[in-house]
């Protein structure tokens, strides 16, 4: 019997270490605009709809929501937050989206509320332990992860689990440096926290967090220092993470 060999580099993504890194260019498309423009919104997708959630301008934080139908290529309003929050999080879990901390304006926000898509209905939950801004979001075996962010004075290495079934926050393994904007994804049963900024300097280093361990482990790093970069697995051969970098030409980091 002849047995294949298995390419090194997926032995290495089963063990979590992933450290090639590879550049694409987006082919370029015109979609249609949301009603106004801002910044320091949240994104997450609940059944086909991607959800714009939040943000700022030069003036203003924002609490409205606004849906998108790829297949028409139409946004719609629905119901606003109760707060207004700029550098929000968000994710979708359980058939709700949430958002979770963000400024109001005047200061950051340990506040979290959901939106439920059948009742066009934001509602809060119970809130996290710490205020934080700027933070990253992502869900793993039915929990809602939060990673880092800022308070009002400082980035933070604190992570906190939301359990939807109990409503209730615990604190796990804290990151390795305070990373405030960092970009969060989940791929292979572990969190990848990318980038962002550790109050002296913008990173490239990448973490990923173990469940099971309990414990965050620097994995590679992107090729430019960067926060507020969007972070996506794509769906292909292998599971990849793609960063998009803030300011950073169109270049992605293929992980």
């Amino acid at each position: 019997m002849v047995m294949e060999k298995i390419p090194l580099f997926l032995k290495q993504m089963k063990l979590g270490k992933i450290f090639m890194v590879l550049f694409f260019d987006f082919m370029k498309m015109e979609n249609s605009a949301m009603s106004h423009s801002r910044r320091g919104i949240a994104l997450a997708s609940l059944g086909g709809p991607i959800y714009a959630i939040g943000g700022l301008d030069d003036n203003t934080c924002f609490n409205d929501v606004e849906r998108y139908d790829i297949e028409s290529d139409q946004w719609s309003t629905v119901a606003p937050m109760n707060t207004p929050r700029g550098g929000v999080g968000s994710v979708a879990l359980v058939n709700h989206v949430y958002a979770v901390g963000g400024n109001d304006g005047m200061a950051s926000l340990s506040s979290v509320e959901r939106y439920d898509p059948h009742l066009d209905k934001w509602i809060e939950v119970k809130e996290m332990g710490q205020r934080r801004a700027g933070n990253g979001v992502s869900k793993l075996h039915g929990c809602l992860y939060v990673v880092g962010g800022f308070d009002d004075n400082s980035p933070l290495s604190s992570v906190e689990r939301y359990d939807p079934r109990s409503n209730k926050w615990d604190y796990v393994a804290a990151l390795t440096t305070p990373r405030g904007g960092v970009g969060i994804a989940t791929v292979m049963g572990k969190i990848f926290a990318v980038g962002g900024h550790n109050g002296n300097a913008y990173l490239n280093t990448v973490e990923a967090f173990d469940p099971v361990l309990n414990r965050w482990e620097l994995v590679g790093s992107v090729s430019h220092c960067r926060a507020g970069a969007g972070v996506a697995v794509c769906s292909c051969l292998t599971s990849q993470i793609r960063d998009v970098g803030h300011g950073s030409n169109n270049v992605v980091d293929c992980m």
